[in-house]
């Protein structure tokens, strides 16, 4: 069964990346994606241009509406089954697309298929605002203005090939009107799928303003008006208190229960703010060029400060509680977890280490990973005195460790990075020392505040860097608002 997949975009270059890697991540393998650019002028046509999905058709339509533009998609779609993405949404996990599939082909006679929607801001994924569910949803609701989640329907194409596509001159709510046409005149039946099928941005074109608000309410009185069924201004304001409901009753834990942010498999060298989330240390990507770099409160108070700027090999695992503030639902995993758990692929030959490293410490990667290790103590000072040093060249079958604090192992490893073709690079800061025993590990009681542990050492400094890492972090977050300009990809 082939699954179309309807995308629209203008001018969507900072959201449409995060839009194609859900449609490439998904493990059903019969997907169509059909892209409808409405003539952007950003980068938008030369990141879709780029986009490797493996069955993939461009549409260049300008000057046209939104609906005109899924009228295209429509029209040049060859699937059995249509359904809509919009540019800058996400499906809820990687299996999305097959488990529907399967809930088709289980329930084969519907002409509709029907699921749930949730709503985030910005890229904060896990933040829920909104639950818009088709459970409830009843044939008789279309009377009263309410319709069931449109971005979440599934559609026969030989259902508009027999009743019609969108009307192109609706500026909101054409999706209302073909719905009260099919479900509510042509009394079509539909299947509820009853699970999250998409994450939507807040702040579409039908929730914009109050004057979007009055442009659907006029379009839905119309959409009643073409298609003869009678109807009411005050009957169709009573779809305000249900909608209401679906900002209130919701239960954020178990909508993201099964949620899982796809991969970035796509695009990463279009991204100016983008965080890479590394889970689990058996998917570090040793195939390729990466600096990994836990995500703490001192990377993001240095990253704020634009002390770390983005790099496009940056990787990060969530190191400490502060990871929650840019990717919730995520177990801290210790630095020292990293170096207990990681095993270096065979083709990995030689360990650079670039700042401390005592003999216990040289002497436990020796007998974890049987390498030779090469130390390169780095001097104290600031960044362009310890640039000095860095000047070995890295071969591909080499991995470098950093035990430097954060932000200088950063910047060093990113200079390492563009001095040499190849690099494998992890900002490993002073988790040798604790996963060695040269170093008292954190009680587990305290784990994800390990920054207060470590003040039992050279508390003063601690302290103060503390302190700056934290006015940085607020004011980054809550001054500059950078938080939310941040994309976030998981790497399963």
């Amino acid at each position: 069964m082939k699954i179309s997949i309807i995308t629209v975009c203008l001018n969507s270059e900072n959201t449409i990346i995060s839009t194609l890697n859900s449609v490439l991540s998904q493990t059903y393998q019969n997907i169509e994606h059909i892209i409808v650019d409405g003539g952007s002028t950003d980068k938008t046509i030369q990141i879709i241009n780029n986009y490797d999905h493996r069955e993939k058709k461009i549409i260049t339509v300008e000057n046209s509406g939104i609906y005109d533009s899924m009228n295209k998609g429509i029209e040049a779609a060859t699937g059995e089954i249509i359904t809509i993405l919009n540019s800058d949404d996400i499906y809820q996990n990687t299996h999305t697309i097959s488990e529907t599939v399967n809930l088709i082909k289980e329930n084969p006679t519907y002409p509709i298929y029907l699921g749930d929607v949730v709503y985030f801001k910005n890229s904060s994924y896990f933040e829920i605002y909104r639950h818009y569910s088709s459970k409830n949803f009843k044939q008789w609701h279309m009377k009263i203005g309410l319709m069931p989640p449109h971005p979440s329907s599934f559609i026969k194409k030989k259902i508009y090939e027999k009743y019609g596509l969108y009307r192109s001159d609706f500026k909101i709510a054409s999706d209302f009107e073909i719905f009260l046409r099919l479900i509510f005149k042509e009394k079509l039946s539909f299947y509820k799928l009853n699970k999250t099928i998409v994450r939507m941005r807040m702040g579409g074109i039908s929730g914009r303003n109050i004057r979007s608000y009055i442009i659907s309410t006029k379009e839905i009185l119309k959409s009643f008006k073409l298609n003869k069924i009678r109807t009411n201004l005050f009957l169709i304001l009573l779809r305000l208190p249900p909608k209401l409901f679906q900002y209130i009753f919701i239960s954020k834990k178990n909508l993201n229960n099964n949620f899982r942010l796809f991969e970035l498999k796509f695009g990463k060298e279009y991204l100016q703010d983008a965080f890479k989330i590394v889970k689990d240390v058996k998917n570090i990507p040793f195939k390729k060029n990466f600096i990994l770099s836990g995500l703490n409160l001192a990377f993001l108070g240095y990253y704020f400060k634009n002390d770390i700027k983005q790099h496009q090999d940056l990787y990060h695992w969530p190191d400490g509680i502060f990871a929650k503030t840019v990717f919730d639902n995520i177990r801290k995993v210790p630095g020292r977890d990293i170096i207990n758990n990681m095993e270096l692929p065979k083709f990995i030959q030689k360990i650079y280490v670039y700042g401390n490293l005592s003999l216990l410490n040289k002497n436990f990667l020796i007998k974890k990973f049987k390498l030779p290790i090469v130390h390169k103590k780095l001097p104290y000072g600031n960044i362009s005195k310890i640039k000095q040093y860095i000047n070995e060249e890295i071969d591909k079958n080499s991995i470098v460790f950093l035990t430097l604090p954060t932000p200088k192992q950063e910047q060093i490893a990113f200079e390492i990075a563009k001095n040499n073709k190849h690099f494998k690079i992890i900002c490993i800061g002073a988790s040798i020392s604790i996963a060695s025993g040269e170093e008292k590990s954190v009680p587990k009681a305290i784990e994800n505040f390990e920054f207060l542990w470590r003040l039992r050492t050279d508390p003063l400094r601690r302290i103060l860097r503390m302190f700056e890492s934290m006015v940085f972090f607020l004011s980054g977050k809550y001054l500059k608002k950078k938080l939310k300009k941040i994309n976030i990809y998981s790497i399963e």
